[in-house]
């Protein structure tokens, strides 16, 4: 038996519901002798005790989750403690993995998804802009994932030659849309890289469109932007706005090995649904786990020994269905834990409800 701690109510209900269901595909794939014990947590108090019960009364060796940043914070510390594998399936931020030994991340860091949004800005967007000086704004919420989303992009707009002329900070359950909004009008940019939850996102989205700022670009990342709500909700006020995140299932075979290209063929029988974001993170995290580490623990499956075996895993990029591959950083790296070949994309929003990979271009559909 596994632990898994995901958000199944609240407002990240969504993403949770499709990273769980993504890893639920990827057990009968896999056709894993695992059975799962989920547990809902909509709170980091919440996800820290639900590590207590799986390892108290259920003696599980493993815990997958967490989709959320702040939720995966409180339980892979928790896990740590107490020396249990925590198998990261979705959560960005990057202090989740520092300093720890038995947390494992299959999917992009926040600094990562901030730095690809960067690139995408200098590379595409300002080449066929006729900007000379160009001008951003990052918007971010203030906790560990939009700081190092954020912090990412700060980073390498930097060395970019980007000048973040404003990084506007907000609490994501007490903020003014009218206020942020009018700062951003106030600071002129030409660039919003923006760092948000589905709800707060909508809000501050719609307030840019009824100020009617001019901007060159928008770019988001992976809790509001990319959702599917992002782009219902705000209807076709959403059409030309960029996201930066963890791929779908709808990437350009060719980002795809053969190995890659028919393990997603199985993933989709399985799943039983359209395969978002988070449903193809939560399927990558738990492929690897019970395809490449389970089978490699031996005769004793303990939480030494499927840390063991993690660090063994090395997948070549392609393989995954998310065009990505899995190896891990070893002990004594500063992002031990941290999967090395994780895949990130930027994604434009091209019709109502229709996201489209953009970038890099071997993704793009």
């Amino acid at each position: 038996m596994l632990g898994a701690i995901y958000p199944l109510s609240g407002p990240q209900a969504e993403g949770g519901k499709q990273e769980l269901a993504g890893v639920q595909a990827a057990l009968r794939v896999s056709g894993a002798n695992v059975r799962l014990q989920v547990i809902d947590a909509t709170t980091p108090q919440a996800a820290s005790a639900a590590v207590d019960m799986l390892v108290r009364d259920y003696h599980v060796p493993a815990i997958l989750g967490t989709y959320g940043s702040t939720l995966s914070a409180a339980a892979s510390s928790r896990a740590e403690e107490l020396k249990t594998v925590y198998w990261e399936t979705g959560a960005v931020a990057d202090p989740i993995t520092a300093h720890r030994h038995y947390v494992f991340r299959t999917v992009a860091t926040g600094s990562a998804l901030g730095r690809i949004a960067v690139t995408f800005t200098h590379d595409v967007l300002l080449p066929a802009s006729a900007v000379t000086a160009p001008r951003a704004v990052v918007v971010r919420v203030n906790d560990i994932y939009g700081r190092s989303v954020g912090g990412g992009e700060e980073q390498l707009a930097k060395a970019d030659g980007i000048n973040v002329v404003d990084v506007i900070e907000y609490n994501p359950s007490a903020y003014d849309v009218d206020v942020i909004a009018a700062r951003l009008a106030q600071d002129r940019a030409d660039y919003l890289w923006d760092v948000s939850y589905i709800d707060d996102g909508i809000a501050i989205w719609n307030a840019v469109l009824a100020r009617h700022i001019q901007l060159k670009g928008a770019i988001g990342t992976s809790s509001a932007f990319c959702m599917q709500q992002f782009s219902e909700r705000v209807g076709a006020g959403s059409v030309g706005v960029y996201a930066a995140d963890k791929p779908d299932a709808n990437i350009s075979l060719a980002a795809l090995s053969p190995s890659g290209q028919a393990l997603l063929a199985r993933a989709k029988v399985a799943y039983e649904g359209s395969m978002d974001i988070p449903s193809v993170a939560g399927f990558v995290g738990g492929w690897t786990l019970f395809h490449y580490v389970l089978p490699n623990v031996g005769s004793s499956v303990s939480a030494d020994s499927i840390r063991a075996a993690a660090v063994q895993v090395d997948v070549p990029v392609g393989a995954s269905i998310n065009g990505g591959g899995v190896k891990f950083a070893g002990p004594g790296a500063l992002d031990e834990g941290q999967n090395t070949r994780a895949a990130a994309v930027v994604g434009q929003w091209q019709a109502v409800g229709v996201m489209r990979i953009v970038y890099p271009q071997a993704y793009a559909n």
